[in-house]
């Protein structure tokens, strides 16, 4: 499980698993941890978005940003006052 991919289902029953052996033996789940070669880091990480999807860091898009055409329109206002400057074209704009 070391620098490899693991499924949210897969890394929940991890953590399942080895919280219920660490209440029932009494042993650290640091030990545990090291016994199956995972950083305690990694294991308190996993703890931590228990029971979320893994999501990705990607471009998503989002509502409030500019669509294509609305960064064309600015910029060819841009090009029809060039010797402005923004604040000036944001006044202009409004």
């Amino acid at each position: 499980m070391k620098s490899s991919w693991v499924p949210h289902d897969v890394r929940d029953s991890v953590v399942d698993y080895l919280k219920h052996w660490a209440e029932q033996t009494g042993i650290p789940l640091s030990s545990f941890t090291t016994w199956i070669e995972i950083s305690s880091s990694k294991f308190y990480n996993w703890q931590k978005r228990y029971g979320k999807e893994n999501m990705h860091n990607a471009y998503i898009p989002r509502d409030f940003w500019l669509e294509d055409w609305e960064k064309g329109a600015i910029i060819e206002f841009h090009y029809q006052y060039p010797l402005e400057g923004y604040r000036r074209l944001t006044f202009m704009k409004i």
